[in-house]
């Protein structure tokens, strides 16, 4: 069971709305309760949602899948690059 919904800065919202208008790639570690693993990978963000009371970062990987990330797992939220 994954631990309860941290909600996070407001940035990362903004952070991430721009990646998705601009189709700029972030490198994310994050970790998953359910498997119990952490993943690191380059992502390309899509949108952001809100389900159950938590923020999720839709999100698609290099090979094309589609990843749903809960914003407070991850471990290193990248600044802007412009």
């Amino acid at each position: 069971m994954p631990p309860p919904y941290q909600p996070v800065p407001r940035f990362y919202i903004e952070r991430i709305t721009i990646a998705a208008l601009c189709n700029e790639s972030m490198d994310l570690h994050w970790h998953d309760p359910a498997s119990r693993q952490s993943y690191m990978a380059r992502v390309w963000p899509q949108d952001v949602t809100e389900e159950k009371g938590a923020e999720w970062l839709v999100a698609r990987s290099e090979t094309g899948e589609i990843l749903n990330i809960r914003l407070d797992l991850i471990r290193n939220f990248p600044t802007p690059m412009k």
